[in-house]
């Protein structure tokens, strides 16, 4: 047998090994956690607070913060007025380079929506959707539904993806809509000046992906609902 031959060596180099597995387990968990989340396109609608609020919830309020503080201390003679909604920055000077700050915002942006997507993850709360396709995809966030349908998500975190088109436009918010499937029914999203970069909306039919709460199922339009939290194109 092993012990015979080796003895108390043979308990040494077995509790050895363990921890050096245990090590590895642990730094593998911990690449997992920091791996990013990368929601594809550019952002033209973002809730600020609601983004952070997600990213404190799952742990990554400090560097969600220190994000923002970095991009307003690159951006310390403030920026154009119609980014003024983001991440805090003042009115009126430039910074001399309009391409480079306007790149800054959605760089800035895209990092505070990957760490809030993977802290919804991590929390297993969010529910994934291809409205063209038909397709949803969901973890224990999904399973909790019981059910095939996307309007059976109530009151949770959803990232849906499909054609969008502006379906109303008023003085404070433009309502957009998709449909889901080949069917009728169809996602609406209403987006609030306040969060909003009205300029950098599409015309016409475009793909985007929005990150929002399922609110409610309206029956009598066929609508679901979406409070949204960002919206890429």
């Amino acid at each position: 047998m092993l012990w015979s031959v080796l003895g108390w060596w043979g308990w040494v180099w077995v509790v050895t090994a363990l921890a050096a597995v245990l090590t590895l387990v642990v730094l593998l968990g911990g690449l997992r956690r920091s791996r990013p989340v990368i929601l594809p396109g550019l952002p033209f609608y973002l809730d600020e607070p609601r983004v952070i609020e997600i990213c404190q919830q799952g742990g990554y309020g400090d560097i969600a913060e220190k994000t923002i503080r970095e991009f307003v201390k690159r951006n310390t003679d403030g920026s154009f007025g119609f980014t003024s909604q983001w991440f805090k920055l003042g009115r009126g000077a430039n910074r001399g380079h309009e391409t480079e700050t306007s790149y800054d915002v959605h760089v800035t942006a895209n990092t505070l929506l990957g760490l809030a997507v993977k802290s919804l993850e991590d929390q297993h709360g969010v529910v994934h959707a291809n409205l063209t396709a038909g397709v949803v995809q969901g973890d224990r966030a999904w399973r909790r539904t019981r059910s095939p349908l996307l309007s059976e998500v109530h009151d949770g975190y959803v990232v849906v993806q499909g054609r969008f088109t502006v379906a109303e436009e008023s003085g404070d918010e433009v309502v957009l809509h998709a449909r889901i499937g080949g069917h009728e029914a169809k996602v609406r999203v209403a987006c609030h000046d306040g969060h909003l970069r009205r300029k950098e909306v599409p015309s016409g039919q475009f793909n985007a992906r929005c990150l929002g709460k399922s609110q409610t199922w309206r029956p009598d339009t066929g609508e679901l609902v979406i409070l949204p939290i960002a919206v890429l194109q």
